[in-house]
């Protein structure tokens, strides 16, 4: 299904929050190659989080950046003021560590969940005070389904959670649900892309806990060990980061998306049956593998889990995005291979800017 995005989006504002991070940045520059009329992004650039100017240098002159404490979500009315001009935000902040959410849930609470509320109530005074268009698609994460047993796999849209893993997929399922209540009740749309495991250029490179594979490339890169709990035999999906944002453009523009969630994953339901597992969907211990021979660099070793990261541990786990590809048309279309040659020669460029 091709879809002209240029031609959907032109004459439309764009908002994009954490808009110097991983995937905010990879989308603001996709959406400046589409010669768009004003595209603003807007992040609090908290530490550790991810966002990097670097990221968005080639296009600073064609974006208008905000950025710094006084720019954070929670503070409303200067977010209110970035919201009144937006037609389409594509709200991206917040943090995806696993192990930071369970060292300091209040701090996961303030930035995945309180910071949304503030955001989605500045969207409800700014509708209230008669704004007439606004469209959000929020980055929400396959770990709201939680721990899921093996004979739920693939998981789709409906699938019900039997226990969270940690304070992040809680307070990230509750974000979502506050964007459709917001959205029902005060007249905007919403869509929610449930995003797995991103990979790519532009991803924060100096913590281990924000991404197993980029984190798994550096360290090859480095010509380190990568460290295989439990022997790597958990089954993951990875979607490369050009085909994610491909996604959120894709839903920006159809109006059949509006108020729905989509799983974004590489196994689909295609004429009826399902497909053998793609080769994006790979055991860790494979993936890093793969990363070693790719980067002609690093080793691997199996250990056991740390006694402080095996309650984190969802098991196997991949998405059913068939809903998405039957409904909008989108699939991913980047090999895993492919994926990481691409990341690994952009940082061979890039070096200096993320290895701090």
């Amino acid at each position: 299904m091709l879809i002209d995005f240029e031609e959907k989006l032109r004459g439309k504002n764009i908002l994009i929050t954490g808009g110097l991070g991983f995937i905010g940045s990879n989308l603001a520059l996709k959406l400046v190659s589409l010669n768009l009329k004003k595209i603003v992004l807007v992040d609090s650039c908290i530490k550790n989080l991810g966002s990097n100017l670097a990221n968005v240098y080639d296009i600073k002159e064609k974006v208008e950046i905000y950025s710094g404490e006084e720019w954070d979500l929670r503070n409303k009315e200067k977010i209110k003021l970035l919201i009144k001009d937006a037609d389409i935000i594509f709200n991206l902040a917040g943090s995806v560590s696993h192990i930071g959410s369970k060292e300091d849930p209040l701090f996961d609470f303030e930035l995945n969940l309180k910071s949304h509320l503030q955001f989605l109530e500045a969207c409800k005074e700014c509708m209230k005070e008669g704004k007439k268009n606004l469209k959000i698609i929020y980055s929400g994460t396959r770990d709201q389904y939680g721990k899921v047993r093996e004979e739920h796999l693939p998981v789709n849209e409906e699938y019900l959670i039997h226990e969270a893993t940690d304070p992040q997929g809680i307070n990230k399922n509750a974000t979502e649900f506050f964007h459709f209540w917001y959205a029902n009740h005060f007249k905007f749309d919403v869509v929610s892309l449930r995003l797995t495991n991103t990979y790519g250029p532009r991803h924060i490179m100096t913590d281990a806990g924000q991404g197993v594979l980029n984190w798994f490339i550096r360290q090859a890169m480095d010509n380190q060990t990568l460290e295989l709990w439990g022997g790597g035999e958990q089954l993951r999906d990875f979607n490369f980061v050009d085909d994610v944002v491909e996604a959120m453009l894709m839903v920006a523009v159809s109006e059949k998306a509006n108020n729905q969630a989509y799983n974004l994953g590489s196994f689909i339901k295609k004429s009826g049956l399902y497909g053998q597992i793609g080769n994006n969907v790979l055991s860790v211990g494979d993936v890093a593998k793969l990363v070693v021979r790719i980067a002609g660099n690093g080793k691997f070793v199996e250990i056991p889990y740390p006694a402080d990261r095996k309650p984190l541990e969802p098991g196997h786990f991949y998405a059913d995005a068939s809903k998405i590809y039957n409904e909008i048309g989108w699939e991913p279309k980047t090999s895993i291979e492919q994926g990481i040659k691409n990341t690994i020669e952009f940082y061979k460029e890039n070096k200096k800017k993320y290895w701090q």
